[in-house]
């Protein structure tokens, strides 16, 4: 494979990786999750065709036409979807890069398709939802940075090849003689991921140092698309859940640290509250009444105690208010943005800020699971009898079932309640009857479907065994609601941080046992679902993809912490911060060094009179000033030499070196007669070589000369390079040989 077709393989490669990183999100449709393989298989054709047969090229009148035609692929688009503009003009990107790959291309059309590539990557990173975008941008800049310097190098060649006019001056094609054979090899290779290396190393010191503005990252959310969490609404059916519960795709990346900002593991696998359910219908849970759920308030300033959890959260961009917390909540902030607040009659935590893209902020908990919710108020008449709400053809079925658990516990008050609660969630949860599946089937479409689970299937994800654990408590008079959240994550030990995902979605129930201190409601917390083939069930999910998480974990969190989320703040806490510190702490060094210095020079040229410097301190002292001023003088000396060579110019260059530039000219003119030219990826030495075998390959005539270009490089290297000089016995020498060669060839016409 020559110079050429490499450079053309990687520049289709490098687009394919462009359009896959703007139509490689999840929330494209299926169509247009193809385009990669569209431009794939349009770069393999016309690497095949195209650019090795010209006649099978588009014409340029017919190019134009297809690109306006193109604009009413991108307005029926739109058309589709308004609030897509931005996607459909990268699409219409898409169409316009296939009709330039059956182009003749020039030096300029591979300009304008790496401009079209460009604007895709940067298209793909505002509006793309891929957790996968950072790998796609990656390599992109990776291929980037190899094609502009192979396009460099096929422009050069293209500039010196004869061009028919047909085509048009500067046509990138491959030529009969590849102008780079021997460069693509190791050393090469090698040079030239030393370059990418080099390139990254400087691109990201720059990018970590150039300031930035406190909150500047919001801007780059603007017009992001929210995703929707199903199971976050004002009503969940049943069965819901199982949408998500297979999904990978991340919902929020939490750190934890202590109160003094130390990174800290988490606390077991968490309980991430988000929205509470109360009424249920047929197999459908609705949230409390619009006027309850909308009254929020902040979070009391309070001294608060140096042991809680702070979870830095950063939310994905979703259509939901609500938020996610380790409850109970201690308190919550939001930089730069409106802190999230809490519904005092449901404890859902919620945020105001309702602008599009991600959303930032810390929470802190207390570790104590069965804390009270500071802020969160007792229900009253209305609020529980929502709290006991059931159907009566329900509450005929249920009780038997509630009552035969709980029938041996006779225990009165607040201890009985919780008793009784922790007797039907072991029920559920430990008696093996029941066994946890995403694959639900409805055995009995007449019964309600927590009765046909825990009658007929006895089989279900945590949603069948939150809501069956409710409503037994209810019917028994206890009063629950079904809490839908997150439990758990994927632990990053590398980042220290977690990924939620949406396959980590849990509902669980909180059950009302009565009142603490300042009249604060208790709620005791009950995961009735078989944890252990729960786990399980998560894990699979992924497959192969996920033994790999920990890497494209990292990948991400790159992304999301230190690329698009490195605001002023973080850069500020990473950067500023510790370099503040180390110039302070060297400084305060510095000075004390210099303290330290100045009372040792005291001490050793403090001499009371003449004859106490006649000692050996004496000695030491003068050795050291002498030596002090042999150093002035010798670099004074060396700067007069420098000062004096350039102020006198190049002209006192020696005779030697004019002689070996000369001769090597010389010979160059020679071998021209044989059409022997040192092309511009030789080195003088490797042309010497090449011309020392075209010389003896010629004939006895002028096998005896075949040695004259070795020599007189070696001599040109030698004053050149080596800035030595030669004898006038062997310029004289070299002059002979360079008149023998001249007599060997023929004469120039």
């Amino acid at each position: 494979m020559n110079s050429y077709s490499i450079y053309r393989g990687s520049f289709y490669l490098m687009l394919t990786v462009a359009t896959a990183a703007l139509s490689g999100d999840s929330s494209e449709l299926p169509f247009f999750r193809m385009y990669p393989t569209f431009v794939a298989l349009a770069g393999l054709g016309a690497f095949l065709a195209v650019d090795r047969r010209r006649h099978l090229a588009l014409s340029r009148p017919l190019a134009n036409v297809l690109a306006v035609v193109s604009i009413g692929l991108l307005l029926f688009e739109y058309h589709l979807d308004e609030t897509q503009l931005i996607r459909a003009l990268g699409h219409w990107l898409v169409y316009l890069q296939l009709i330039m790959y059956f182009l003749p291309k020039t030096a300029k059309d591979d300009w304008f398709l790496f401009l079209l590539g460009l604007v895709q990557v940067l298209i793909g990173a505002v509006v793309s939802q891929s957790d996968r975008i950072g790998l796609w941008l990656f390599a992109w800049a990776m291929l980037a940075i190899w094609v502009l310097g192979q396009f460099f190098l096929q422009r050069e060649a293209a500039r010196f090849e004869p061009s028919p006019d047909a085509a048009g001056p500067w046509v990138l094609r491959p030529a009969e003689r590849d102008p780079y054979a021997g460069l693509l090899d190791l050393p090469y290779a090698l040079s030239t991921a030393r370059v990418l290396a080099t390139t990254l190393a400087l691109g990201g010191l720059i990018f970590l140092i150039l300031p930035r503005q406190a909150g500047a990252t919001r801007l780059q959310s603007r017009g992001q698309q929210a995703r929707h969490l199903t199971g976050f609404d004002e009503e969940v059916s049943l069965g819901q859940f199982g949408e998500i519960l297979e999904d990978e795709t991340v919902v929020m990346t939490v750190e934890f640290t202590d109160m003094e900002g130390r990174t800290t593991p988490p606390p077991g696998e968490p309980l991430w509250r988000g929205v509470t359910m109360l009424r249920y219908e047929s197999g459908r849970w609705r949230r409390q009444s619009r006027n309850a759920s909308q009254r929020y308030v902040a979070f009391p300033d309070r001294n608060l105690s140096s042991k809680l959890i702070r979870q830095k959260i950063k939310l994905e961009a979703n259509d939901s208010p609500t938020v996610f917390a380790i409850r109970p909540i201690r308190s919550t902030t939001a930089p730069h943005r409106l802190a999230p607040t809490l519904n005092p009659v449901d404890g859902t935590l919620q945020r105001s800020d309702q602008r599009p893209g991600p959303y930032d902020y810390e929470v802190l908990s207390d570790p104590d699971p069965n804390g009270l919710q500071i802020g969160e108020l007792p229900p009253d008449l209305t609020h529980n009898e929502f709290l006991l709400a059931i159907p009566e053809s329900l509450k005929a079925r249920l009780r038997p079932i509630a009552e035969r658990v709980v029938a041996s516990i006779h225990e009165d008050g607040r201890a009985g309640v919780e008793a009784r609660a922790r007797a039907v969630e072991s029920y559920l949860r430990d008696s093996h009857q029941f066994k946890y599946s995403l694959r639900m089937e409805v055995v009995d479409p007449s019964l309600d479907p927590v009765v046909d689970f825990l009658v007929n299937q006895k089989e279900g994800h945590c949603e069948y065994f939150a809501s069956a654990l409710a409503l037994l408590l209810r019917s028994i008079d206890i009063p629950t609601r079904v809490v839908n959240g997150f439990k758990g994550g994927d632990w990053n030990g590398i980042t220290q941080t977690m990924n939620v995902r949406q396959k980590h979605a849990h509902s669980w129930v909180e059950a009302y046992i009565g009142r603490g201190p300042q009249n604060v409601p208790i709620w005791m917390t009950l995961d009735p679902t078989p944890g252990e083939e729960r786990e399980e069930s998560v894990a699979k999910v992924g497959g192969i993809a996920g033994r790999f998480r920990t890497i494209t974990d990292l990948v991400r969190h790159i992304w999301v912490f230190y690329v698009i989320g490195y605001d002023g703040d973080r850069q500020n806490r990473l950067l500023y911060t510790p370099m503040r510190l180390m110039i302070n702490w060297a400084r305060e060094k510095y000075f004390e060094l210099g303290a330290l210095l100045r009372r040792g020079l005291a001490v050793l040229f403090r001499f009371e009179d003449i004859s106490s410097f006649i000692s050996i301190r004496g000695f030491f002292v003068s050795f050291i000033i002498l030596t002090l001023l042999a150093g002035v003088v010798h670099a004074a000396i060396r700067v007069w030499q420098r000062m004096n060579r350039w102020l006198r110019g190049p002209g006192d260059e020696s005779l030697s070196l004019t002689a070996g530039i000369f001769f090597y000219r010389r010979m160059a003119q020679l071998l021209s007669r044989l059409d022997l030219l040192r092309t511009p990826t030789e080195t003088q030495g490797e042309f010497a070589v090449r011309a020392g075998r075209a010389l003896a390959a010629q004939g006895e005539g002028t096998l005896a000369v075949a040695d004259v270009p070795r020599e007189v490089v070696e001599a040109f290297y030698r004053v050149r390079f080596g800035h030595l000089e030669l004898e006038p016995e062997s310029l004289q020498e070299l002059d002979a040989r360079l008149d023998s060669l001249e007599a060997s060839l023929p004469q120039s016409k």
